[in-house]
C-alpha cells in the first residue's frame, strides 16, 4: 500500500465515523489491526491512540450534551450497577479502566455515560486510553503478523486477549458482588 497518507486519512475518518454513528459496522479490534498491518508499530500505535481519543471524545461530549436525564433512565433499571458506576454521581474511575479492558463492552455507551455524569474529561481520556492499551498492543501484534497466522507472534496476542478478558470479567463480577452485598447490608 503505497499511499500511506490516504490510508491515514481513511483510518482517522473511520474512527470519527464510529464516534458519530455508534452502530457496530466494524469492530475497534479490526480497525487497530488494519492500522498495524499498514503502518509499522511505532506509527500504528500513535495513530490508533489518536483515533481512540477522537472516538472516546465524540461520545463523551455527546453524553455531556444529552445530560444525565437520559443516562439515569438506563441506570434506574439496576441499583447495583448504578451504585458501582455513579460513585457519588461523578463516575467510578477504576470501573472506567475495567470497562476499557474488556473488549466485549462497547466503548460508545461507556463514553457517553461518563460524559453525562460530568466525569472530568482529562481523567476520562487518560483512564480510557490506559485501559485500552493492553488490547491495542495485542491488536498491533495481530495486525503485524496477520500474514503468518500460524506463528507464535500471531497466536500469543490472542491468548493474552483471552486471559485479559477473563481477568477483567472476573474483576468486574467481583466489584458488582461486593457492591451488591454492601447495598443489601445497608438496606
Amino acid at each position: 500500500m503505497d499511499d500511506k497518507l490516504s490510508i491515514f486519512v481513511v483510518i482517522v475518518f473511520l474512527y470519527t465515523f464510529k464516534g458519530i454513528f455508534p452502530l457496530q459496522f466494524y469492530p475497534l479490534s479490526l480497525l487497530c489491526a488494519i492500522t498495524s498491518t499498514v503502518f509499522p508499530a511505532y506509527f500504528s500505535i500513535p495513530i490508533n491512540l489518536a483515533g481512540l481519543t477522537i472516538l472516546f471524545s465524540l461520545r463523551y461530549y455527546w453524553g455531556k450534551r444529552v445530560g444525565s436525564d437520559a443516562i439515569q433512565s438506563i441506570l434506574k433499571k439496576n441499583i447495583t450497577i448504578r451504585t458501582v458506576i455513579e460513585n457519588d454521581g461523578r463516575g467510578n474511575p477504576w470501573l472506567l479502566a475495567v470497562f476499557r479492558l474488556i473488549p466485549s463492552i462497547p466503548p460508545n455507551p461507556v463514553s457517553k455515560l461518563y460524559g453525562a455524569m460530568g466525569f472530568k474529561y482529562k481523567d476520562f481520556i487518560i483512564l480510557s486510553l490506559l485501559g485500552f492499551v493492553p488490547q491495542l498492543i495485542s491488536y498491533t501484534f495481530i495486525g503485524r503478523n496477520v500474514f503468518d497466522p500460524l506463528s507464535a507472534a500471531f497466536l500469543v496476542p490472542f491468548i493474552l486477549l483471552f486471559i485479559l478478558i477473563s481477568i477483567s470479567t472476573f474483576a468486574l463480577s467481583k466489584i458488582l458482588k461486593i457492591q451488591y452485598r454492601r447495598k443489601s447490608a445497608n438496606g
